[in-house]
């Protein structure tokens, strides 16, 4: 998966620490760079101390919006998010690898219960911008801020509240005059929408709330989606054999790119790994087991993750892996990229 050059086509200040830029993406790269509302792209961050990936969710949303944009939140300490802010100017250009993530809209007629922490909120407005343009989906947000000035896309939240009267609600939650969110602002805020997908992005603790909340109010599993932009601080698992007679490969085979691959393997690799020993260079960000940009999917053999904190039981169950964090055990270990 390679990079390609991207010109920032405007610059948005959306609050005093929140910016959004918009990216001109070139004819020749359109089916390259579509997307679906909610993704996320990875940028390379051009760093003095050496370059490094980062992930953004999109805000934008391709029924509404011409042009792609990301919204990136100042981050004390944060090395991708103040080089967003200080190194980057209109007409200057990003490299950015195509479009990826599954905190995507089901095709449910589903009502939609989005809780949005923060800057959690830029893959929010991509959801609720496509839902309101291709369905008749009811759509409750609560969004918590710090204060009033942190609430970023006030001003379009109030827009698309006006053109769709009845379709959107948004509780606002800010922490300055109410304190910190508690689970009786989340039950307050799951009725009516029981039965619905929700939706969950913001600071780890913020999300750890809300999804206890759901759970213990009787919300269904498969019904809750979560995009994280940290780790969520759980130790990886050891990983050894499981089973009596569970044995290393030796080799794994991948399909990558419409090719297949025989792939040296050793133990303590991580799928990801041995792809790259081998010269392939498969999409990845993160790498810590929750952006999902090495996402791939098992064929053949067993595949234990040392961490995992966005598959939920079903997608393992369909075979879903992630790559950096994936080791082989069986004689035959195969693996495809190709159908993310």
């Amino acid at each position: 998966m390679s990079y390609n050059k991207l010109r920032i086509a405007k610059i948005i200040q959306e609050t005093p620490d929140a910016r959004s830029f918009v990216l001109d993406v070139p004819a020749d790269l359109a089916d390259k760079y579509r997307y679906r509302a909610g993704q996320f792209l990875t940028f390379k961050v051009g760093h003095p101390d050496g370059a490094f990936n980062r992930c953004y969710s999109l805000s934008s949303a391709p029924e509404t919006d011409g042009l792609p944009k990301v919204t990136v939140k100042r981050v004390t300490g944060g090395k991708g998010s103040n080089w967003f802010h200080d190194a980057l100017k209109e007409g200057g250009t990003l490299e950015v690898l195509p479009p990826a993530g599954r905190f995507v809209l089901s095709d449910s007629a589903a009502t939609l219960l989005l809780f949005g922490g923060g800057s959690g909120i830029t893959p929010m407005m991509s959801l609720i911008k496509s839902a309101l343009k291709t369905g008749k989906r009811q759509i409750r947000l609560f969004y918590a801020n710090r204060d009033k000035q942190s609430v970023i896309f006030d001003a379009e939240f109030e827009a698309l509240l006006k053109a769709h009267p009845g379709r959107l609600e948004i509780i606002h939650h800010l922490d300055a005059t109410q304190g910190i969110t508690k689970p009786e602002e989340i039950v307050a805020a799951m009725k009516g929408f029981e039965a619905g997908d929700a939706y969950l992005c913001g600071p780890g603790p913020f999300m750890s709330l809300v999804e206890e909340t759901l759970f213990e109010h009787g919300m269904s599993h498969d019904r809750v989606r979560i995009e994280r932009f940290e780790a969520s601080g759980n130790d990886a698992i050891p990983i050894e054999p499981s089973e009596e007679g569970d044995v290393i490969p030796d080799h794994i085979v991948i399909h990558f790119e419409g090719k297949t691959h025989k792939v040296p393997y050793k133990k303590g690799k991580t799928i990801l790994e041995a792809a790259r020993d081998a010269g392939l260079n498969p999409l990845s960000s993160c790498e810590e087991g929750f952006c999902a940009s090495c996402a791939a999917k098992r064929i053949k053999g067993k595949v234990l993750l040392a961490k995992n904190d966005i598959y939920t039981p079903d997608d393992l169950a369909n075979n879903w892996i992630l790559t950096c964090q994936g080791h082989c055990f069986g004689a035959e270990v195969e693996i495809t990229y190709d159908v993310v």
